[in-house]
C-alpha cells in the first residue's frame, strides 16, 4: 500500500530531480497520484472485505474458484492466478478450509496433488460480498464516463508490462 497523502508539489520534486537525474517529474508525479487513487480503491475494498468477514486474498480465491466451469482448481493454479506465492496460497487454503469456504480433496489421477472446491458456504458468502464489492468499484469510477473509463483502460494497458506481455502471448496464440 502507498500511505503518502501529501503529494509533493512541483518545486520540491524539481529539487529532487537536481539531486536524482534519473527522476523525471512527470513520471514521478503520475506515478505517485496513480499508487494514491490505487491505494485509496484497495483500502476502501478491505473495507467492504472485513464486513462480510473477508480479506482480499479469500474474496479472490473465492472469485478464482467461482469464474471456473468445475468451481474447482488445483492450489497451483490459485497461487498462478492471484500472483501469490505457493505457501503463502497454501496458508490462506487452510484457514478457508477452516471456516469451510473451500474443500479440499485428492487428485483424482495424481494422488500427491488436492483439488480445492468452493463450497455453498464460500458461494453464498460470494454472492452477498459481490454486490458491495461493485458498488465500490463503481463509487471510484463515477467521474468518469464511458469514453474516459475507455481511455483510462487504454492508458493503464500501455504501462502495466505484464499486462502488455499477456496480451501478446494472447495474440499469438490466437494466431497459431
Amino acid at each position: 500500500m502507498f500511505f503518502l497523502e501529501d503529494l509533493p508539489d512541483f518545486r520540491t520534486m524539481k529539487g529532487f530531480a537536481k539531486r536524482f537525474p534519473e527522476m523525471e517529474i512527470d513520471t514521478t508525479a503520475a506515478c505517485l497520484r496513480l499508487l494514491r487513487v490505487a491505494s485509496h480503491l484497495i483500502r476502501n475494498l478491505e473495507n467492504h472485505f472485513t464486513g462480510h468477514g473477508l480479506s482480499q486474498a479469500r474474496f479472490l480465491v473465492l472469485v478464482v474458484l467461482e469464474r471456473t466451469s468445475e468451481k474447482q482448481l488445483m492450489p497451483v493454479e490459485i497461487a498462478r492466478q492471484l500472483g501469490i506465492s505457493k505457501k503463502n496460497t497454501a496458508r490462506v487454503l487452510s484457514f478457508m478450509e477452516e471456516d469451510k469456504l473451500v474443500r479440499r480433496t485428492c487428485h483424482e489421477t495424481d494422488g500427491r496433488a488436492s483439488v480445492v472446491t468452493i463450497t455453498s458456504k464460500g458461494a453464498d458468502l460470494l454472492t452477498a460480498a459481490l454486490p458491495g464489492y461493485y458498488r465500490v468499484l463503481n463509487r471510484a469510477m463515477k467521474p468518469l464516463d464511458a469514453k474516459a473509463k475507455k481511455l483510462l483502460i487504454g492508458l493503464l494497458d500501455r504501462v502495466d508490462p505484464d499486462d502488455a506481455e499477456r496480451r501478446m502471448k494472447t495474440s499469438r496464440s490466437a494466431f497459431s
